[in-house]
C-alpha cells in the first residue's frame, strides 16, 4: 500500500510540478516584461517632454530684471540640456532692451548641435535685455534655427542666473571689478547653469560633428598635457557631476581672481578636477579617460584637436588635408575666436572652418553673402 502510494505520488507529482514551474516561469516573465515596459514607458514621456518642439512665447511681455523665458516652458534640471551662453553686455550701464544678435559662426554652432541632437533642448541664455517683439525678429532673422523645433531662447539676468548658487555673493562688487569682466562672467554663469539645472554647456565659437549621446555623461575636454578647458563639459543635475560643480563653484567663492585672464575658467577646473580625483599634481590629464571618481576627462582630439596655437590651421587653404586628418576622432569642434573672431572666411573656399561649416551648417553657412 505505502509502495503503490509512493508511485502514485511520483508518477503523478512530477507533470503537476513541472505545471507549477511552467507557471511561476510564466509570471516571472510577464513580471519582468511589465517591469521593463514601464521603465521605457518613462523613458519615451521623459524623451517626449525634451523632443516637443519648443513653443515660441509671442505674447509674453519682456522686461529687464528677470528671467523672461522666449519658450513657454521654463528651464528645468535634465540631462538633455544644452547651454550656449550670450555675456557680451556682462556689467554695462544704462543698457537698452535690443534684439537677439547672432554671428553666423554662433548660428552655426547651435544649428550644428541641434540638428546632430533632436532629442536634447538647444536652450540659448541671453543675459541681456531684449525688446517685447524680439522673438519675432530673431524668427526672421534665423528661421533655421527655430523651424529645428528643439532651439530656444531664455533671457535671464546674471543676478538671477548667480542666485541661490555657492559664488552669488560675487556680485557685490568683486565681478564687476574684474579686468575682464565678460570672460569671467561667463565663467562663473556656465557653471551656475550647469548647477541648477545639470546637461551640456558649449561656447559658440564651436561646430558639432557628431552626436553628444555618445560621449556619456559627467566630462570634460582635455586641451593639453597639463590643462582642462571649460569651453566643452557635461554634468548631471543630481550625480557626481553636480557635487563637482558645487565643490568647484564652492572654491570659486573665496579663490576669485578678477586680474588673471584665466584664473576662474581653465585654471580652476584644472585644479579643482585634480582635488576632487585625488590626482598627482604631475598626472597628464590629456589620457585620463574615465576615472575613479566617476568624472570623464575626454583626450584634446575630442574637442580641441587643432590647438590654439595653430589657430591659423582653420583659415589656411593648403590646410585642409592636415586638418581632416586630426579630427577623425572628433565630436565638437573648437575653433578659438579669441584668435579667429577677426579673421574672414569666404564660402566656397577651401579654408577647413569653412569646408567644416558648409559640411554641418549648410543653410546657415550659405546663407545672405559671400563670407561665413
Amino acid at each position: 500500500m505505502n509502495r503503490r502510494c509512493f508511485i502514485y505520488t511520483t508518477a503523478t507529482g512530477l507533470p503537476l510540478m513541472k505545471k507549477w514551474l511552467v507557471l511561476i516561469f510564466f509570471l516571472l516573465a510577464v513580471c519582468i516584461s511589465a517591469y521593463y515596459y514601464t521603465i521605457q514607458v518613462e523613458q519615451s514621456r521623459t524623451l517626449a517632454l525634451y523632443n516637443t518642439p519648443l513653443e515660441v512665447n509671442k505674447k509674453s511681455k519682456g522686461h529687464y530684471g528677470s528671467a523672461v523665458p522666449f519658450v513657454w516652458r521654463p528651464i528645468s534640471p535634465s540631462p538633455f540640456n544644452v547651454f550656449f551662453v550670450e555675456t557680451s553686455c556682462a556689467f554695462k550701464s544704462s543698457l537698452k532692451p535690443g534684439f537677439l544678435h547672432l554671428s553666423k559662426r554662433q548660428a552655426c554652432a547651435i544649428y550644428s548641435t541641434a540638428v546632430l541632437n533632436p532629442n536634447h533642448r538647444i536652450i540659448i541664455v541671453h543675459t541681456c535685455p531684449l525688446v517685447q517683439d524680439y522673438s519675432q525678429r530673431w524668427e526672421e532673422d534665423w528661421p533655421e534655427l527655430l523651424t529645428l523645433g528643439n532651439v530656444g531662447v531664455v533671457e535671464a539676468e546674471i543676478p538671477w542666473l548667480l542666485s541661490d548658487t555657492p559664488v552669488a555673493t560675487l556680485l557685490n562688487g568683486r565681478l564687476n571689478r574684474s579686468a575682464y569682466p565678460v570672460e569671467h562672467t561667463s565663467d562663473l554663469v556656465r557653471l551656475a547653469i550647469l548647477y541648477k539645472y545639470g546637461g551640456t554647456y558649449l561656447d559658440t565659437d564651436i561646430i558639432s560633428i557628431r552626436p553628444l549621446d555618445d560621449l556619456g555623461h559627467d566630462y570634460i575636454g582635455a586641451q593639453e598635457s597639463t590643462v582642462l578647458a571649460n569651453g566643452i563639459m557635461n554634468f548631471s543635475p543630481t550625480t557626481v557631476g553636480h557635487q563637482f560643480i558645487e565643490e568647484t563653484l564652492s572654491t570659486l567663492k573665496f579663490s576669485y581672481e578678477g586680474s588673471a585672464w584665466a584664473a576662474n575658467g581653465p585654471e580652476l577646473v584644472t585644479n579643482q578636477l585634480r582635488k576632487f580625483c585625488k590626482l598627482d599634481a604631475k598626472e597628464p590629464l590629456d589620457k585620463l579617460g574615465k576615472l575613479d571618481c566617476g568624472l570623464t576627462v575626454h583626450p584634446p582630439s575630442f574637442f580641441y584637436p587643432i590647438p590654439y596655437w595653430e589657430w591659423k590651421e582653420f583659415l589656411d587653404e593648403t590646410a585642409w588635408p592636415r586638418v581632416r586628418d586630426q579630427i577623425n576622432n572628433t565630436y565638437i569642434l573648437h575653433f578659438w575666436n579669441k584668435l579667429t573672431k577677426d579673421t574672414i572666411v569666404h564660402v566656397g573656399s577651401q579654408q577647413p572652418y569653412g569646408i567644416i561649416a558648409g559640411n554641418y551648417c549648410s543653410p546657415i553657412y550659405h546663407k545672405n553673402g559671400d563670407m561665413f
